[in-house]
């Protein structure tokens, strides 16, 4: 009887899913299924706009430039990343927190401020071109705006961040002793690192390197602010095709290839690999078999030469072997004592260049925050660094500006909205996941992560004609509606994470003593997982507060989230008061994180406070 109670109790938890399931189906699977049908003109079924972009020089130059700048992107971010993920590893307390939060507040900060800081930077005026020309290093501005080296220096900049906590996630679950065994029997920290840390730390290294680089196929934002016309890729070729030739034919194709490349290739990467996008919770849980010098893992040997045992169990061959094996001794004594000196000495020097090293790249990380708080205190009616003088003047044009005040209440208020439903709907749908029983969860984690990988462009283009139809372009709820598809999914990872590492006894317990399932998720499970649904919560506002992709499609003429003005705005004029609005939102990662800890903080609180009152 209870085992059935217990089977008819999972089976109702499943149905929680059932809201962000049905959601997500209609505004999100429905409209790119939609979108397919528009590439392929149905009912007429025509492959025409597939042959023109397949065939065509000047869009296969775009699909290749695309593949190219994401593989180049990956790679700097790899070279930069892994360095630095393995000094977070190395240092511990309060400095581990620091360095930590000078990578997650530029990745919470909003892409248009950290790409409008690179304007900034690389212009023939800007910080960089100043500098060299004051050295005497150039005679003349170097082109790094509107160029290649633009897209790539703020795409590293954007995409670093996902390539860093991926890599530092795996390595903070590697067991430390491993590194200590080898350097025990010998092995230099060169040696150690090659044979054992590397090896248990690709998992980071995969799901690092295929999140950048899918994530960095359908970007729009970067290139479209800090490229030229030669660096068009191909999500800035799906919007000219809609905004400038009203070619929604092609402009659907084009979005159906980069979908299938993403899915494709993040599909082929979980086959491979056997990765998914919770890389962490799952390598935190699996023991990795350690790697020898001859790629064998474990105790497994080498079969076959069955003559070898034979042969050494003679008495001459044995004798000879014992007396290699002590002459070799002998001499890998000396050579350690011989050599300790100096591999700590290398060690030492090792050390000291990968903290420079890392230095430079959370210097990378910060530099725009550096660049934009002081520009908006300029006095100055035009961009200079360093300022001619010190003023408000830029923050008091934001506030007497109704249009900048208009545009922040709209975006703030859609926030809210939107991290109010993403909130219940991804925390529910996590629940049922974890702790429901569904016959087809695989699918259904797929559909509702999804939207973390596929581009936003192709989601705008998607969702455009299902709301037009509608009537719901330029409307609250349309907003609403498309930026919750992506919030339900950070929603989702990030509760699940939470609620995996949860002790499932403290439920039983609160069940064997009476308590039915809605008590016992009121009174025990929701205040152990408080802290990660209001994380969830805070991804979701920040993911809805800075959308601006989806945003420019279903907006309509007449509405303006404060991202979107500030993007027509830098792309039609550059003033401070674009500064001032930046630095202002710089201060809302930063605020949201003093939230978590203070929630944090009260929580572990309570946590230790309730043993004590029972006692």
């Amino acid at each position: 009887m209870q085992e059935a109670a217990a089977a008819r109790w999972q089976g109702t938890v499943g149905l929680l899913v059932l809201p962000a399931v049905v959601f997500l189906l209609v505004f999100y699977a429905f409209p790119l299924v939609r979108l397919l049908l528009v590439s392929v003109e149905a009912p007429r079924w025509s492959l025409t706009h597939y042959a023109d972009f397949f065939t065509e020089p000047a869009y296969l130059r775009i699909l290749t430039r695309t593949f190219r700048v994401s593989l180049t992107v990956t790679f700097c971010c790899l070279l930069l990343g892994y360095p630095t993920a393995y000094v977070l590893l190395r240092v511990s307390g309060r400095r581990r927190r620091f360095l930590l939060l000078l990578v997650i507040v530029p990745y919470l900060t909003s892409f248009l401020v950290r790409t409008y800081a690179w304007m900034v930077l690389l212009g023939p005026k800007g910080i960089i071109n100043s500098l060299l020309l004051k050295a005497g290093l150039i005679d003349t501005p170097l082109k790094l705006l509107y160029s290649a080296v633009g897209v790539h220096v703020g795409m590293v900049h954007v995409l670093l961040p996902l390539m860093i906590l991926p890599l530092y996630s795996v390595m903070v679950g590697i067991d430390r002793t491993l590194p200590r065994a080898a350097q025990t029997l010998g092995a230099g920290p060169l040696r150690t690192f090659l044979r054992v840390f590397l090896p248990l730390s690709l998992p980071g290294v995969r799901s690092g390197c295929v999140l950048v680089f899918l994530v960095a196929l359908g970007f729009y934002i970067t290139p479209a602010m800090l490229g030229g016309l030669r660096d068009s890729m191909i999500a800035m070729l799906i919007e000219s095709q809609i905004t400038q030739l009203v070619n929604w034919g092609f402009a659907a194709t084009a979005a159906v290839v980069l979908l299938a490349v993403t899915l494709g290739g993040f599909s082929l990467a979980g086959r491979v690999s056997g990765m998914t996008l919770l890389v962490a919770s799952e390598v935190a849980g699996q023991t990795v078999p350690a790697v020898t010098w001859d790629g064998i893992a474990g105790s497994r040997q080498r079969e076959g030469r069955p003559w070898m045992p034979r042969l050494l169990h003679l008495a001459p061959v044995a004798a000879l072997g014992r007396r290699l094996d002590a002459v070799m001794s002998a001499w890998r004594r000396r050579r350690w004592a011989r050599l300790q000196g100096r591999e700590m000495r290398g060690a030492g020097r090792g050390r000291a260049a990968l903290d420079l090293y890392a230095g430079a790249v959370f210097f990378f990380l910060i530099l725009p925050t550096f660049v934009v708080v002081p520009i908006s205190l300029s006095a100055g009616d035009f961009l200079a660094f360093p300022p001619p003088g010190w003023s408000l003047k830029w923050y008091a044009s934001y506030f007497s500006q109704p249009p900048w005040l208009h545009a922040t209440l709209l975006s703030f208020q859609v926030a809210v909205v939107t991290m109010l439903a993403s909130t219940v709907l991804g925390t529910l749908a996590a629940y049922g996941v974890l702790r429901g029983r569904l016959r087809r969860r695989t699918l259904v984690v797929s559909l509702m992560i999804s939207p973390i990988i596929v581009p936003p462009i192709v989601i705008g283009v998607a969702i455009y004609g299902l709301l037009a139809q509608w009537n719901l372009i330029g409307r609250f709820l349309g907003l609403v509606i498309g930026h919750a598809i992506g919030s339900i999914a950070y929603v989702m990872v990030i509760v699940s994470a939470t609620l995996a590492g949860f002790d499932r006894s403290l439920e039983r317990a609160a069940m064997s003593l009476g308590a039915g399932p809605l008590l016992t998720f009121r009174r025990v499970t929701f205040p152990l997982i408080r802290a990660g649904v209001l994380s969830g919560a805070v991804f979701a506002f920040i993911h809805s507060f800075d959308e601006v992709i989806i945003t420019m499609f279903i907006s309509g003429v007449h509405v303006q989230t404060l991202p979107l003005k500030m993007w027509e705005d830098i792309r039609n004029q550059i003033d401070p008061t674009i500064a001032a609005v930046s630095s202002m939102l710089i201060l809302l990662p930063v605020a949201w994180l003093v939230v978590l800890e203070v929630v944090q903080g009260l929580q572990r609180a309570t946590t230790r406070a309730a043993p004590a009152d029972s006692a």
